[in-house]
Parts: structure tokens; C-alpha cells; sequence
């Protein structure tokens, strides 16, 4: 039997909880840190892809306007919003672990994604990935995308409990979000606690790598690098300019 870390660890600074990410990933690949499921939130930002542009993807002013955070994350695919109704999970794993290498992105997406989907089953939810993204009833409650650095993928994405749509749809100058995007607590007949959805979570990804995950916190080294790479992810340059150099401490 597999054993991974589950940490559930939030900073209260996004740029702090994207370092994060990198740092354990980072540790990953030098096999100082384990095979990692992380679940975590951010306060009201809006999280954007590696290769984008944030003037053309959102509405600047009403960000500043509602003290909404903008940063880039070392992952590729479309700007995505957060607020503490949104539960991220993230999935730091070497590829050699699997019992199939996971070369086929496409069917890594549906592995990943397959761990949030088991999880839903739980709540009676049913729900199905669709190109990274997990649909219900045709509208999309989860976005995913990945970063890989050798052996090692970092697959991360967004779980929308009890987003604010309307802050979003502003915020991406997104037209009646509701018709595309749906919320856990629109069709769960109960509003049951986050710790709840956490632990099926948990359940569903043990049954889908079938592995158990125990409680764990981040190591010193990954602490240490988090804290220089939170310079980086605090930085106008990184998360206001579209990148045209490759990704460097």
C-alpha cells in the first residue's frame, strides 16, 4: 500500500500559496518531499495562466476596485477566479510512481480529474471530465491545468462550493456565468461544512491511485524555497507582464 502526504495548508497571501506550489514541486523532483495531496484556498484573486496576458483577460479596474489579487501561476490554460468559496486541491506526483507512466496528457487529466469525480460520488453527486475540466449537468463546477518538470507533475484545479459568480463573471468579464459554471451548494440539498467536501475528497483520490493519505505538513526545504519564490509571485513584473522567458527561481 501507497502512502501520501495530505496537507491542507492555506496562506492568506496568494503569491505565498502559488510558491508554495512550485516549492513542493521542486522538492518532488529531488525526492525530498512524497507523493502530495494538497487542499487549499485563496482569498478573492484571480489566478491566471502562465503564457497570458491579464489585460486582455480581466477587468483590471473592478479587480482594484474590489482589492482582488492577480497572479500567475507556473501552469498553463485560461485565468481563473478564487474566493473562500472555492476549494483548490493539488496533486504533486512522480510520473514513475503510477503503475502506467502517464505520458498521454490527455489521460492524465483523466486521472486527476477522475480523484475530484470519485470524491463527488460520495455527496451523490454525479459528475464527468470533459478535456480537464469536471462537468455537471452540462455546466462546469471544476477547472484544471499542469505543470511538469522532469518526473515530476503538479496537477492542480478549482472546486466552485459557493463561489461568487457574479464577482467572477465581472472580475473575467464573463457574460450570465450561471449558464456555464454551477456551484457544489446549487444542487446538494444541504450546505454541508467545507471539512465534509475535504474528506471526500480524500476518499476519492485514495480510491482512485489506491493509496491512503495521511495528515503531514510541508518540510523545512520546502518552506525555505517557498519563501524565496514568494519574491517572485509578489512581483508586478511576473504576475502583470506576459511572460517571453522561461520559468527561473
Amino acid at each position: 500500500m501507497q502512502y501520501w502526504r495530505l496537507l491542507d495548508y492555506s496562506s492568506k497571501y496568494p503569491a505565498m500559496n502559488l510558491a508554495v506550489e512550485e516549492a513542493i514541486l521542486r522538492c518532488l523532483l529531488e525526492y525530498d518531499s512524497p507523493n502530495t495531496l494538497r487542499l487549499w484556498q485563496n482569498p478573492p484573486s484571480v489566478v491566471i495562466g502562465y503564457f497570458q496576458n491579464p489585460y486582455e483577460v480581466v477587468d483590471i479596474d473592478y479587480a482594484k476596485g474590489w482589492k482582488i489579487n492577480i497572479v500567475r501561476r507556473i501552469s498553463g490554460g485560461g485565468a481563473v477566479y478564487h474566493d473562500y468559496g472555492n476549494l483548490n486541491y493539488s496533486v504533486f506526483i512522480h510520473t514513475s510512481s503510477l503503475k502506467n507512466h502517464i505520458e498521454d496528457v490527455e489521460k492524465s487529466y483523466s486521472l486527476f480529474c477522475g480523484g475530484v469525480i470519485e470524491g463527488l460520488k460520495v455527496l451523490g453527486v454525479k459528475a464527468y471530465n470533459q478535456k480537464g475540466n469536471i462537468v455537471i449537468d452540462g455546466r462546469k463546477v471544476s477547472g484544471s491545468a499542469q505543470h511538469r518538470l522532469y518526473d515530476a507533475i503538479l496537477h492542480h484545479g478549482t472546486l466552485m462550493v459557493d463561489v461568487n459568480l457574479d464577482i467572477l463573471g465581472q472580475t473575467l468579464r464573463i457574460s450570465n456565468p450561471e449558464r456555464t459554471l454551477i456551484n457544489l451548494y446549487d444542487i446538494l440539498p444541504n450546505k454541508i461544512p467545507l471539512n465534509e467536501i475535504k474528506g471526500v475528497i480524500k476518499v476519492g483520490f485514495e480510491k482512485m491511485f489506491n493509496m491512503k493519505l495521511k495528515k503531514g505538513a510541508l518540510t523545512p526545504e520546502e518552506k525555505q524555497i517557498a519563501k524565496r519564490l514568494w519574491v517572485k509571485y509578489s512581483k508586478i513584473s511576473w504576475n502583470m507582464t506576459k511572460p517571453a522567458y522561461s520559468l527561473q527561481l
